[in-house]
């Protein structure tokens, strides 16, 4: 401070000897020092502060080193457990044992003196009966300081739960009991009355097999599948996979005259008569009475020209049966051929029917009269011819040859 105030005067000399007689220009009016000093001296305050506070800290720091090394060592001598009062009567023994009484007493003063300097702050309050019993007992204090609460509890779980795994491991899980308290039993008795109910329903479902009621497919229904497939790619010009799949239609069921019809048909669209009379040839072998295969051959033999053929398909004796069922031209296929090949006979058969069938149409009656007339039966054949005129009907050409041949006939005797 004195150093500050020396400056301070020093200044205030230098300025007035500083001062050349010229009168100022602005006259400053003259601050007192007292506020510079109340500065100066907060500021060296604060300082000490902060130096007292560090120099306190590290103290303080010290002490608490200190105390945890006090603390740690006495967990490690076995001695170090007894208290302040316990020392200081050991040193009191000792000084009596080393000299006499009276110095026993002047040592005991001094250690008492010393040791109230040096455990100032530090006493502590004197042991329970608890505490003491603990004390006496032979356990190591180094083993109690050494495993910690914390460690003991976790060897504690840890064993606990190794017991408990062994234990559980030959133990099958529904043997584990659970206990359960008074209020709890009686909803856990219906609970599990009901859980072991879904167990046996769930069981039995798992256990029985599946039922689905599926009735196999008749060879008829199968065959139609198949039909069906072949119509679908005939439409769409894959003729490969229609024949295929009329193919797979009759062996599965043979009867199918739809997917007979259609193959036969596919083979003679592709050219391919001999495939198309075999698998028709098939059909006639399956039904011999059936007239659909052998109209169906006829029809493929007459456009080869293979009159013969046709007429040994058709006798004489189904031509009944065509009538019946109205097979007009199952009876015209087979009476074009007998008449392209001059067998009036068969010819006769099969025009007879044909007038049965369609009375009114002239054409019938004129076949029939030429055949009759190539038999030499001169009365039928009038007959035919006379008919056939009265119809009508005819083409020029018809009618003219019928007109001339029934003349002729009339004027034989």
């Amino acid at each position: 401070m004195s150093i500050l105030n020396d400056t301070l005067k020093s200044l205030d000399k230098r300025n007035q000897s500083e001062d050349f007689g010229l009168p100022p220009t602005v006259q400053l009016a003259q601050r007192p020092l007292w506020p510079k000093i109340f500065i100066g001296i907060a500021i060296i305050a604060l300082l000490g502060w902060f130096l007292l506070s560090a120099v306190l800290s590290n103290r303080d720091d010290g002490t608490t080193v200190s105390s945890t090394e006090a603390d740690k060592s006495a967990a490690q001598a076995p001695d170090s457990t007894l208290t302040k009062t316990e020392r200081m009567t050991g040193l009191t023994q000792t000084g009596k044992l080393g000299g006499s009484d009276e110095q026993a007493e002047g040592q005991t003063g001094i250690t008492g003196l010393e040791a109230s300097d040096e455990f100032e702050g530090m006493r502590s309050s004197p042991l329970s009966e608890n505490d003491m019993a603990l004390q006496n007992s032979p356990t190591d204090v180094a083993a109690l300081v050494t495993n910690s609460v914390d460690e003991t509890r976790e060897d504690d779980e840890a064993q606990y739960r190794v017991g408990a795994s062994d234990s559980r491991k030959d133990t099958p899980i529904e043997t584990i009991p659970v206990k359960a308290t008074p209020a709890e039993s009686a909803p856990d008795e219906a609970g599990a009355a009901e859980t072991m109910l879904t167990e046996t329903t769930s069981a039995e479902i798992i256990s029985r097999p599946p039922v689905v009621e599926v009735a196999p497919k008749t060879p008829q229904q199968q065959s139609a599948v198949h039909l069906e497939a072949g119509l679908k790619a005939y439409n769409f010009g894959m003729y490969g996979e229609a024949q295929k799949s009329f193919t797979l239609a009759l062996s599965t069921y043979p009867e199918n005259d739809e997917a007979r019809k259609q193959l036969a048909a596919l083979y003679f669209g592709q050219n391919n008569s001999l495939q198309a009379l075999q698998v028709l040839s098939e059909g006639v072998m399956l039904s011999p009475q059936s007239l659909t295969w052998r109209e169906l051959m006829a029809k493929i033999l007459m456009q080869e020209s293979r009159f013969e053929e046709v007429l040994n398909l058709m006798p004489d004796s189904l031509d009944a049966k065509a009538l019946a069922e109205g097979r007009a031209d199952y009876l015209i296929i087979k009476g074009t051929s007998a008449q392209t090949i001059n067998k009036p006979a068969q010819a006769v058969s099969a025009f007879s029917a044909m007038t049965s069938l369609q009375p009114n149409n002239a054409k019938w009656w004129l076949a029939l009269g030429v055949n009759y007339d190539a038999l030499a039966d001169e009365r039928l054949a009038i007959s035919s011819y006379s008919r056939a005129l009265a119809i009508g009907g005819l083409s020029s050409a018809s009618a003219q040859y019928a007109s001339s041949r029934l003349t002729e006939l009339q004027e034989q005797p």
